[in-house]
């Protein structure tokens, strides 16, 4: 691993690690307190039914983060005010049980809600995974600044939150607002969750609130100590999840997820030798579990033969039912992989639109050179969301044989977004067609959005100075100014043009001009 590559790629990715760690350690602490262990998913997943929402009411996940985040905020404000006000002082139903219904259905919703969606099942899986791969300085930075925030006003009033979160009756009996101080910490709560989920998704968010806490108090009984230890393990299971994700291309989010389930499993394992009346003893018991159950994963890694052999007879089975069963399973499983690749071809021409797309996704996790081909093809596909699959596939690749095809299909294409994202596919292929077809979108598009991103595309691909202010370009009168602009530019230098892989720019060499 080449350590300045992997330093350049994960620094951002790690200090939004280290920054969610920093807050979400002393949230973690009071959860615990309180046990309301899941209060975290919880709003976690009302901030996710919230970017949701944002999305059907017509805005972008990506492109108008902070409206997203907007409603994302409301969605969390209104269930900490469930959360404040459903705490009641002698509890006949567990608060922990309300919080539970409350995920419940919220996930619910959300599932519901994103069945609406073009692309729900991705974005679904963005909110609950998270891409901190792609964080940018600019958001880590506002949300470092808001945990800041938010951390000086816990700390500020960091002997009324202790006090009610670890005996509210005597909070009570102190004359403090048990309620009103339940949706302070709720609120504020809330305000970090919903920039959490928007960095990190709910499972890695999760994961920072409970698992360092948890270890923590195994070892430690004071606060400040529970802290130090907290972050500790915190900033060390984000390092080596990251270092895990690079290394064998895995995603950066579940990598470290599963890197805190093991730490967590070993520190259980430390914590029960250490308090057992015989520590050696219970230390060969530990090493004997652990080595019991390597031995069962390795005894059934023998019987993969057989498994392999009734997996490729799903593949083939005549029943769509079945075939979509067994390709989930050999997605979900890397060492299914190869046995799904020797079918792949039959796959990629099933008459299911979303065994199509699957088999593109598994073709192109595993980088199968000689499957390129039949997925070029797809780019024209009847289904959209198997030409995107396609399209997706031939640019992580990075395929150059896919050009012509690129080009044939962007002529075609009748999804305005798609075009859009075809013709910036064409530009990373060094193709001054791209260009083009950019200009035609922001010309001809029906849709504002696809306008608005032919319009970022172009710009982002073309070092010509901006000819206007295009903070509202996709609509505004300036729009055709500006195609003008951009229009002579491209007729002027098109055969000059150099395409500069590094900086994503076509380039006027300096001898030509401008």
């Amino acid at each position: 691993m080449d350590a300045t590559q992997a330093l350049s790629t994960m620094a951002w990715p790690l200090a939004a690690c280290l920054v969610l760690t920093g807050i979400h350690v002393h949230l973690g602490i009071h959860v615990l307190a309180r046990k309301v262990i899941f209060v975290d998913l919880a709003l976690a997943q009302i901030a996710a039914l919230g970017a949701v929402w944002a999305v059907l009411a017509g805005w972008d996940l990506h492109e108008d983060p902070w409206v997203v985040r907007g409603f994302s905020l409301l969605f969390t404000t209104i269930g900490a005010a469930v959360f404040a006000g459903t705490r009641m002082r002698h509890e006949r139903v567990p608060h922990e049980a309300i919080i539970g219904v409350t995920y419940a259905v919220a996930l619910a919703a959300t599932l519901l809600a994103s069945a609406r969606l073009p692309h729900g099942t991705e974005e679904m899986r963005e909110l609950l995974a998270g891409s901190i791969l792609w964080v940018e300085s600019g958001t880590v930075l506002v949300s470092a600044a808001l945990y800041l925030a938010v951390g000086a006003a816990h700390f500020a009033f960091r002997s009324r939150l202790a006090l009610i979160s670890e005996d509210a009756d005597a909070a009570r009996a102190a004359g403090l607002s048990v309620r009103a101080w339940d949706f302070f910490f709720y609120f504020s709560f809330g305000l970090v969750v919903t920039s959490s989920v928007a960095i990190a998704g709910v499972l890695l968010v999760f994961s920072y609130l409970v698992i360092p806490a948890v270890i923590a108090a195994l070892f430690c009984r004071g606060v400040g100590a529970r802290l130090v230890v907290g972050w500790a393990v915190g900033a060390a299971v984000s390092v080596v999840g990251l270092v895990l994700s690079y290394q064998h291309d895995l995603p950066s989010g579940p990598s470290v997820v599963v890197s805190f389930g093991a730490v967590l499993a070993l520190a259980g394992i430390v914590h029960h030798v250490r308090g057992a009346a015989k520590p050696g003893p219970a230390a060969l018991k530990s090493v004997g579990s652990v080595a019991a159950i390597a031995l069962l994963l390795v005894g059934s890694a023998s019987l993969r033969k057989d498994e392999h052999a009734g997996l490729r007879d799903q593949l083939k089975s005549p029943h769509a039912s079945i075939r979509r069963a067994a390709l989930e399973a050999a997605a979900a499983d890397p060492v299914l992989w190869p046995v799904a690749l020797e079918v792949a071809g039959a796959l990629l021409a099933d008459e299911e639109p979303e065994l199509r797309a699957r088999a593109v996704e598994l073709v192109c996790r595993n980088g199968a050179a000689d499957q390129l081909a039949a997925v070029r093809s797809l780019l024209t596909d009847p289904d959209d969301l198997v030409r995107e699959a396609a399209l997706q596939c031939v640019r992580r690749l990075h395929d150059e044989g896919a050009v012509e095809s690129l080009l044939a299909a962007a002529a075609v294409e009748s999804d305005e977004f798609l075009a859009v994202e075809m013709a910036e596919g064409l530009c990373e292929f060094g193709r001054v067609e791209g260009l083009a077809l950019l200009m035609d979108s922001m010309d001809t598009a029906g849709l504002a959005m696809a306008r608005r991103d032919a319009w970022e595309h172009l710009h982002a691909h073309t070092d010509l100075e901006e000819p206007f202010d295009a903070s509202d370009a996709a609509d505004s009168p300036a729009n055709d100014a500006a195609l003008a602009v951009y229009r002579a530019w491209l007729e002027r230098h098109r055969a000059q043009l150099v395409w500069d892989g590094p900086s994503g720019h076509f380039r006027v060499p300096a001898e030509a001009g401008r």
